[in-house]
């Protein structure tokens, strides 16, 4: 029922001989404790570098049976898809032929589907229920780490459900990135661009996003984990809240919305979005270290950090690990990394890269987006009502070359308005911009769309002689008004 750690790799190696405009089979730089190989997958279609990246990871507990089955069956899923034009039918949920042909135009999907294979392997041959790697312990007692502990956010800062002690299963291990099984996925995130990033675990049915270690808050920037000990083996400090950008919160809040909608869909399943911390205290955990990266080293790409926890609680934590019948499960958390993939595909980011020459062509607006627009609540509801609707609208763009084209040259004339924050908008940028957006929604048939484009047309009309400035402080003051 589950595949072994030579099956798994079969199934990657076949799939990129098969595929080889599409898939990329490597070996990663460092072999498990016991010596054995990790592999992971590239799947994309067209050319191009610098493209945005997603890193799925499964397998990291051992006896997480199910998720490293799932995530190369969605590898396979996806090209099977692009080649073939076909949709992928998951239950309830159809992913259209089309937003699976705009997810690998635009996005590299990297999968290490066995980040443990030793663990795997022991699981499927000797005690079904561990969770380590297989790290020698001192004096042969106590094997295992945790690798879902053992990355460089608070490593050793012993919070809640992380350990220091050897012989539990939540061991942080010796150091920080002491075993080889997490040091690669750091040469992953060290060498190619990710923007997204899911470790997927079972079970619970939730979608978790950072922190882990304390509750968030937006106010205070200075309580970073970058000023706490580590190595302590000591909790964290007590009344820790730890500071998360509103604008980051709002982003993992509106995707792990739409992760668990594409998840109802499938069954009617009811996964739950919240905060790490709301599960169990955790430090040293690969989506909380992936997304602080830009954090405790300025310059670092920013990667939004998720942990799937698939699958319910059935009773008793064995046949929860591992059910009698994986195949709904793994229809569901196909389903809801599809919607993240498609999620972090960026609308403005694309039609640089497809029509202005480069995502650097746009920096201009993505600058008034992060640093003026996220400043405030009204302009954060902005940013969320663009970022629900585009994965509607990014299809219909990429399907019309002539709208396309369109949509580009008004992105490129607002960028150069905004260059000049006290010229006055031009009233032809407004009509023309409104009339790519009409089209837009005529080719969607959406009704958020429709009250979408609703609402920006009310924002830009009347111009009356407004400088860009005076657009973007009506839009820091007043959020859309939806009806």
């Amino acid at each position: 029922m589950y595949r072994t750690v030579a099956q798994l790799d079969r199934i990657g190696q076949q799939l990129a001989q098969r595929f080889p405009q599409h898939v990329r089979w490597t070996t990663l730089p460092e072999t498990s404790v016991q010596g054995r190989p990790v592999h992971a997958l590239r799947v994309r279609a067209g050319t191009g570098e610098n493209r945005r990246g997603v890193l799925l990871v499964g397998g990291v507990h051992a006896r997480e049976l199910m998720n490293p089955d799932a995530l190369v069956e969605l590898a396979v899923a996806l090209v099977l898809s692009y080649t073939g034009g076909t949709d992928i039918v998951l239950g309830g949920r159809t992913w259209p032929a089309a937003d699976i042909k705009m997810i690998m135009d635009t996005m590299d999907v990297h999968i290490v589907a066995c980040t443990n294979p030793d663990g795997r392997e022991y699981v499927m041959t000797v005690d079904d229920m561990w969770r380590k790697n297989r790290r020698a312990g001192a004096d042969g007692e106590c094997p295992g780490v945790d690798l879902n502990r053992n990355c460089d956010l608070l490593w050793g800062v012993a919070e809640g459900q992380t350990s220091c002690s050897p012989c539990t299963d939540i061991f942080v291990g010796s150091a920080a990135f002491s075993e080889p099984e997490t040091r690669n996925v750091l040469s992953i995130v060290d060498s190619e661009r990710i923007d997204c990033f899911v470790d997927v675990h079972s079970y619970s049915e939730l979608v978790l996003y950072p922190w882990g270690h304390s509750p968030n808050q937006t106010i205070d920037p200075t309580r970073r984990f970058t000023t706490l000990p580590t190595g302590s083996c000591q909790p964290v400090v007590a009344g820790w809240r730890e500071y998360i950008d509103p604008r980051d919160l709002q982003r993992f809040e509106t995707v792990a919305q739409r992760v668990v909608q594409a998840i109802v869909d499938v069954r009617g399943q009811q996964y739950t979005p919240q905060q790490g911390r709301g599960l169990y205290g955790t430090t040293g955990t690969h989506s909380d270290w992936v997304y602080g990266r830009h954090i405790a080293h300025p310059g670092a790409r920013k990667t939004y950090g998720y942990t799937f926890e698939t699958g319910p609680f059935v009773g008793n934590a064995r046949d929860s690990f591992h059910p009698a019948d994986p195949e709904p499960v793994k229809r569901d958390v196909t389903s809801g990394l599809l919607a993240l993939m498609q999620q972090c595909v960026c609308a403005v980011e694309l039609i640089g890269l497809r029509v202005l020459g480069g995502e650097d062509q746009v920096d201009g607006l993505r600058r008034i987006r992060d640093e003026v627009l996220a400043t405030t609540a009204a302009g954060r509801t902005w940013i969320g009502l663009f970022e629900r609707l585009q994965t509607s609208v990014i299809p219909v763009l990429f399907a019309d070359e002539a709208l396309l084209r369109r949509a580009g040259d008004v992105v490129a004339r607002a960028r150069d308005a905004a260059s000049d924050a006290e010229a006055p908008l031009d009233d032809g940028l407004v009509t023309d911009t409104l009339a790519v957006l009409q089209d837009i929604a005529r080719g969607v048939a959406d009704a958020d769309v429709d009250a979408g484009v609703r609402a920006v047309r009310e924002a830009l009309q009347p111009v009356g002689g407004r400088s860009w400035r005076g657009l973007v402080e009506q839009l820091t003051s007043r959020g859309p008004t939806l009806r």
